[in-house]
């Protein structure tokens, strides 16, 4: 896989969204259950592997296995589906708790470049004389991910008001892969929004995330690249905003 790159050209493609939802405004109570679709695109894979160009210096990968060092195929990638539950409910009249869950089965996602699954394959069950693997991934996930995150929002001033939150992810499986190296995170948020008049406000947001500590791997050959730890993320927004009643 030495010197391995690969190009997947720009797809669209197109899923569904379906959701429930109660209001009892009088409390401030919303809660909504929302289900959005797998999209499955045909990609387009533009692979090159050049460490194939030079076998003969290479006693493990004889002529024989005859493998192509560069290829453009269209083959299937399907990104995953998602859940997410909303809900909030008034604590008194200037007091808003919140609440989100949301899980996503990235256990069922993979990214498998037809021309990598094609090499890695022959080469290994051919030096190994048996079959060994089956597959070979550029990107897989271990297990499911899990989101949870809890906030209150209290109103200091009819103009003023400002909020908090925690939250925990999952992470989608140890050993990760070296495009994401943290296994979930706990988070740290404050915001506060201010209307300057009835109908412009102004908001800002900061997030600390402790992001969880991971053995980074390439799924194709589960090489470890290095273990990652102690890593923080910081998230700042700001947002202008106009509503008319």
């Amino acid at each position: 896989m030495n010197g391995y790159s690969l190009n997947i050209a720009k797809n669209d493609a197109y899923g569904y969204m379906a959701g429930l939802a109660y209001v009892k405004p009088e409390i401030g109570l919303k809660a909504a259950i929302t289900y959005r679709s797998e999209i499955e695109h045909d990609a387009n894979y533009a692979e090159n592997m050049p460490f194939i160009n030079r076998y003969n210096l290479n006693p493990n990968l004889p002529p024989s296995l005859r493998l192509d060092s560069v290829q453009t195929e269209e083959s299937e990638l399907t990104t995953p589906k998602s859940v997410n539950i909303d809900f909030q409910t008034g604590v008194n009249k200037t007091t808003l708790l919140t609440a989100k869950a949301r899980w996503v089965p990235w256990s069922d996602f993979k990214i498998t470049p037809p021309l990598l699954k094609t090499n890695v394959v022959s080469a290994t069950n051919t030096q190994a004389g048996q079959v060994v693997i089956d597959n070979a991934n550029l990107l897989e996930y271990g297990d499911d991910a899990y989101q949870l995150e809890l906030g209150l929002a209290k109103r200091l001033s009819p103009a003023l008001a400002v909020s908090g939150t925690v939250g925990w992810d999952s992470g989608a499986g140890n050993p990760v892969s070296p495009l994401g190296p943290t296994e979930g995170y706990y988070s740290v948020g404050v915001g506060a929004k201010y209307n300057f008049t009835p109908e412009w406000a102004v908001s800002a947001g900061a997030k600390y995330l402790m992001l969880g500590d991971a053995e980074g791997v390439l799924a194709a050959s589960g090489k470890k690249l290095g273990t990652f730890e102690d890593n923080d993320a910081y998230i700042f927004g700001m947002k202008l905003s106009y509503a008319s009643k």
